[in-house]
């Protein structure tokens, strides 16, 4: 029943929207995403960064509002925070310790080395966010799954993901405005991988690409492990601003973005709001323009991949999500430059709600795959402790009373026999007072 769901609440802090999502897992294991809302970002975030905190808190409040709606009487009691955008970044930590070989790895103690990362004080005013196990060595040997194993000595690969500390703080007051508690911040690019990339594909080296409106992230796979991310300051809202540099309003100008075919023939018409007053533009020239733009940034993800060293590397290629990612013509010019196999991603072992576009919503559906701890449920009922009725004391057979003077009881025979030999008692010894005084008065006159 819903009633005895336990949800996982989430949100995408997008540059063009945000998302926010519910969804919980069954007893099976496999999760169902129940709810996804939307709201628009673009007067409040940019390129991933706060810049309007009252903006944002209004409009997660109402997003809030509308998931619960969804999952009542569920009362959503926290969310996970997806952090992405330009700001933020991911450096390699390794921790290092020498350990008892009397005594096993245990999960207590990869926790107490994932809190020491996550702890690290960094310099140029960086706080972490997340914290990403990476390759595991005991006494120098990798291994995969540490616990249970003896050793002298543990090395851990932590990546670290980082932003800048006003970020955060402006991140912290949306949600304090907002009135609901952070449960945690998760890499959003880290939980779209999840999402949409198999333990196979992650083992054999690949890329996951995700368009955004202001910026492109690029995150790196190998041997199972998050390698690398970089953050390109390019996104699809470039490309309609370059569009909208020929004279066409933005609706307008997303529009021939969306519906933009490379090698289009014939003539597109732009009614510019002015009766009688159209702008035409050959196919070419929005093409040009188009074009121009979406190289520049495949431009820079090559860099990208040749700087990192992993290009050569990613056996099962480079998978594209994101808004941008439907863009005509980015995943045959991607995979000409890159000479890389490019796919778009698709939702691996995830049940949705009818009416969900899984597509668009791959980076909210991460962050609640990610998420552990229960964020929605039920209002507990407290039950009214009983407060146990007095002891009746018991209650004695009644008594008859005694007749009042100079009258009859007609309440029980008895009585009646009783008052009546009273009675005649009473006129006898009056009788015999009365003679007795007789009597005494004789014997004086004597």
């Amino acid at each position: 029943m819903q009633d005895e769901k336990r949800y996982i609440v989430a949100v995408d802090l997008g540059s063009s929207h945000i998302t926010g999502a519910v969804g919980h897992r069954d007893d099976d294991g496999r999760f169902t995403v129940d709810a996804v809302e939307i709201g628009e970002s673009k007067d409040g975030i940019k390129r991933g960064r706060v810049i309007n905190v009252s903006d944002v808190a209004l409009k997660l409040s109402q997003i809030f509002r509308r998931l619960e709606a969804r999952i009542s009487p569920s009362k959503i009691s926290k969310v996970y925070v997806g952090v992405s955008g330009q700001s933020i970044r991911s450096i390699e930590f390794p921790v290092v310790r020498t350990i008892s070989s009397e005594s096993p790895i245990d999960d207590s103690l990869l926790a107490e080395l994932e809190a020491e990362a996550r702890d690290r004080i960094l310099e140029n005013n960086l706080v972490v966010f997340d914290v990403i196990p990476g390759e595991c060595r005991v006494d120098g040997r990798a291994t995969e799954k540490p616990c249970g194993q003896y050793g002298s000595e543990i090395r851990v690969s932590y990546r670290l993901i980082v932003g800048n500390e006003i970020h955060k703080r402006n991140i912290d007051r949306v949600f304090e405005q907002a009135k609901m508690p952070i449960a945690g911040y998760i890499c959003t690019a880290n939980a779209a991988a999840v999402a949409v990339l198999s333990e196979e594909e992650r083992r054999q080296g690949c890329a996951l690409l995700d368009c955004g409106a202001e910026t492109t992230t690029l995150s790196l796979y190998k041997d199972g492990y998050f390698a690398s991310m970089i953050t390109i300051p390019l996104g699809g809202n470039n490309i309609t601003r370059d569009i909208c540099s020929l004279h066409v309003k933005e609706s307008e100008a997303e529009s021939i973005k969306k519906a933009y075919q490379p090698q289009i023939d014939g003539t597109i018409t732009v009614d510019w709001g002015m009766k009688d007053y159209y702008f035409d533009f050959t196919a070419e020239k929005i093409e040009e323009v188009i074009m121009a733009r979406l190289g520049e940034i495949i431009a820079n993800v090559k860099a990208q991949l040749l700087g990192s060293g992993y290009m050569r590397l990613l056996t099962s290629g480079i998978t594209l999500i994101g808004g941008g990612a439907s863009m005509k013509g980015l995943k045959t010019l991607l995979a000409k430059e890159t000479d890389l196999d490019v796919c778009r991603g698709t939702l691996l072992g995830v049940s949705l709600v009818p009416g969900i576009n899984g597509v668009a919503s791959v980076q909210v559906i991460g962050l609640l795959l990610m998420g552990k701890e229960i964020c929605a449920a039920p209002p507990v009922v407290e039950k009214k402790e009983e407060i146990p009725a007095p002891e009746k004391e018991p209650q004695l057979p009644p008594q008859p009373e005694p007749p009042t003077s100079g009258t009859k009881s007609s309440k029980s025979p008895i009585w009646k026999t009783i008052w009546d030999t009273m009675k005649e008692e009473m006129v006898y010894r009056r009788r015999m007072l009365s003679r007795s005084g007789w009597m005494c008065i004789m014997m004086m006159r004597r």
